[in-house]
């Protein structure tokens, strides 16, 4: 996967699992995992900073919920509900 955040840009692992895909970010003495689950049209990802010899910490939280179909970008974005 290529991924561009905060100016930084990377080529990282993906790895489908079965309600979604796992990929980490090594970033010196931690890594930052990023897990995703995809159910009933919603997608959660959490992203977890794991360090050596210590419990993970939960640094990103993230709930998108599918409103519909859109013929974007043809017709323009969909609308709030």
């Amino acid at each position: 996967m290529h991924s561009y955040a905060q100016g930084n840009v990377g080529d990282f692992a993906f790895k489908p699992t079965a309600d979604g895909f796992v990929w980490e970010i090594h970033a010196g003495p931690f890594t930052i995992r990023y897990t995703a689950m995809i159910k009933d049209g919603t997608w959660h990802e959490v992203g977890d900073r794991i360090m050596p010899g210590k419990d993970p910490v939960r640094i990103f939280d993230m709930n998108l919920k599918r409103l519909g179909d859109t013929s974007w970008p043809a017709a323009g974005a969909v609308s709030p509900k």
